[in-house]
Parts: C-alpha cells; sequence; structure tokens
C-alpha cells in the first residue's frame, strides 16, 4: 500500500512596485501576482495602480514607473476583490515577504478587507535549500541557480521570477519540506470583510 501523498501546496506569489513614501504614505504603484498550484504555474494577474500620490524621484529612476503611467490606471480599491478573491486560500509569497504582505494587507485594510495569510520568504527559503551563494537578492539568485534573466523592479518581471526559484526549491525539497518554512499556517487564510463603514 503506497503512503498518501501531502496535499498540494497552493501559492499566491507576490510583487509590489510602491512610490516610496515613507509610512503610509508608501502606496502601490503596481503589483503582480503569479497563483502555483505546487510547481504549476495556474493564473496571473497585473495591473498598474494609481496610487493618488506622486512617486518618489528614486523610484520613478529605479522602476521606470512615472506618474504619468499611473494616472488614469485603476486605484487599488477598484481591484481589491479581485485581488483578496486570487489571494484568498492561498499561501502568500514574496521576495522579502515581509514588505510585499504589509503593503498589501495595508492597502486591503482600506478597503474594509482583514488580509493575515500564511506567509512564505523566498528570500529564507533560498538561503536554507541552495545554500553558499553569493547573493540572495533576485537579480543574482536567478542568474545563480541558471534562470532566465528578467526586467528588474516591475511587478510581474519579479513575480515570474520569484515564482520560478520557488518552483525549483519545490522540486528540490518537496512541499512537506517547504510548509515547514511557511509563517503564520494558524492563521484563517480567507480574507474577511471588515465593517464598510470602518474607513
Amino acid at each position: 500500500m503506497t503512503a498518501p501523498q501531502p496535499e498540494l501546496l497552493k501559492f499566491a506569489v507576490v510583487d509590489v512596485e510602491t512610490t516610496g513614501g515613507a509610512g503610509d504614505a508608501n502606496r502601490i504603484t503596481e503589483i503582480g501576482i503569479a497563483l502555483l498550484d505546487g510547481d504549476e504555474q495556474v493564473g496571473e494577474f497585473h495591473s498598474l495602480v494609481d496610487p493618488g500620490v506622486p512617486i518618489t524621484p528614486f523610484v520613478k529612476n529605479l522602476t521606470g514607473i512615472t506618474d504619468e503611467m499611473v494616472s488614469g490606471q485603476p486605484q487599488f480599491q477598484a481591484l481589491a476583490e479581485k485581488i483578496a478573491e486570487l489571494l484568498d486560500g492561498r499561501i502568500f509569497v514574496a521576495h522579502n515577504v515581509q514588505f510585499d504582505c504589509r503593503m498589501v494587507r495595508t492597502e486591503l485594510k482600506r478597503c474594509c478587507v482583514k488580509f493575515d495569510p500564511p506567509r512564505l520568504c523566498t528570500v529564507k527559503t533560498s538561503r536554507k535549500f541552495f545554500p553558499g551563494l553569493p547573493s540572495y537578492s533576485l537579480h543574482n539568485l536567478t542568474e545563480s541557480l541558471g534562470l532566465s534573466d528578467f526586467r528588474h523592479h516591475r511587478a510581474m518581471d519579479d513575480t515570474l521570477a520569484c515564482a520560478e526559484i520557488l518552483k525549483l526549491a519545490y522540486r528540490k525539497v518537496g512541499p512537506e519540506r517547504i510548509l515547514k518554512e511557511v509563517k503564520n499556517l494558524s492563521t484563517p487564510k480567507k480574507a474577511r470583510v471588515l465593517n464598510p463603514k470602518a474607513q
């Protein structure tokens, strides 16, 4: 009799670009999401976002995203329901996950959606499962692992690069070991709508 197979892990790999402001002034300007069931990509989502505040000169230079590019794009509130639906029930994955998750959680909170998902950081995961590399920045890591080059500091490109790293780790060590690296697993995964009057 064969042993039962571990449950297929479902991931939402996310990257956001932001205005670069301090504290609550920092808003999302672009979001990319890749949905993975195990190591198979099953969907993706990308959008520029009108942040309603200026993008700092440093970030404009870093990302190439300008105020003119985001002007007239949907504001996060218009995308919140779709984004929450895509992320629902999935492990939130990002390169430096604390930053991206905090930004998405803060934007969803402004839209009255509570969001506190299980999280997986590909920086920490890569250090553990691909030890001894010279750098674990997204660009250098993809080079070291022999992955394709990509357009750096743009949300969908960074998302897909991060997804490829996750796939490699998943194939190398399997779902059970990946699951041990996931934080916040005890928290209910489903996004919950808060009091709509609590703006």
